[in-house]
């Protein structure tokens, strides 16, 4: 269940991306955390914006202990209250999702096999799928709200990304999220859109949501609202951003 509204034009929304923005190291994140509690508790929102499924998340977030109003997962294709119950979906189209599976098998010699595991990260098997909460699943769940392929090079990353995005561009979103990782999404769904449903709620206008990232799948939530870049981030970020910063707290103290 959704807050009650509490003086409306007062609120502010903060999103973050995670990795490599809330997260840096072990000190910075205790800063952030220190930093997010006062822009808390002055009535604002703090937003966690990941492309991490739920379970990488939560066990980020309980080994840091960090707090926030909602969370964005699998790039938006969920989005869950602090009490971790899932408000919005957007799964991926079932039958999409096959003919991403036929296109993966044509391109990625021997993949066939390695769809059909599920457990992400050994040497027989490099991809994995997410549900809901649910993660480390294979291609043959329906309802999917993320593909995460990691392949053999970023050329390779580079090509499928590129083959996924032409191709199917009316029904998914492909990132690349490291140089050999790509994920896909629905099309229907990315961070700024997630952002937007509940920034509506809320009727707030942009000059009072404040995002920063520094990947790919942050681009159009810096574009689109109040937007700011680490300054570790990709080029493209960078071009679309306000400001560049160190860490998250130095944000938080500027915009409070």
């Amino acid at each position: 269940m959704i807050d009650e509204k509490i003086e409306e034009y007062k609120k502010k929304i903060l999103v973050s991306d995670y990795d490599q923005t809330f997260y840096l190291n072990d000190e910075d994140i205790e800063k952030n955390k220190i930093a997010v509690e006062k822009f808390r508790s002055k009535g604002n929102i703090f937003i966690i914006a990941t492309g991490n499924c739920y379970y990488d998340i939560k066990k980020k977030g309980n080994k840091y202990n960090i707090k926030y109003d909602y969370l964005i997962i699998n790039h938006g294709g969920s989005i869950l209250n602090e009490k971790d119950e899932i408000i919005y979906n957007f799964p991926i189209e079932n039958t999409i999702i096959n003919e991403i599976r036929k296109e993966l098998e044509i391109y990625i010699p021997n993949i066939k096999a390695h769809l059909e595991k599920s457990t992400y990260g050994t040497s027989t098997n490099k991809y994995f799928c997410s549900k809901q909460k649910l993660s480390r699943l294979d291609f043959n769940n329906k309802d999917l709200t993320k593909v995460n392929i990691k392949l053999d090079s970023t050329e390779m990353a580079d090509k499928i990304k590129g083959i996924i995005n032409n191709k199917y561009s009316n029904f998914v979103n492909c990132y690349k999220v490291s140089k050999n990782v790509i994920e896909i999404i629905s099309k229907q769904i990315d961070k700024s859109k997630a952002i937007k449903l509940l920034a509506n709620y809320y009727n707030l206008d942009s000059k009072a949501i404040y995002t920063i990232g520094d990947g790919y799948s942050d681009i159009e939530m810096v574009k689109n609202f109040m937007g700011y870049t680490m300054k570790n981030s990709v080029e493209e970020l960078k071009h679309v951003a306000k400001k560049e910063f160190e860490s998250v707290s130095e944000l938080i103290k500027e915009i409070m």
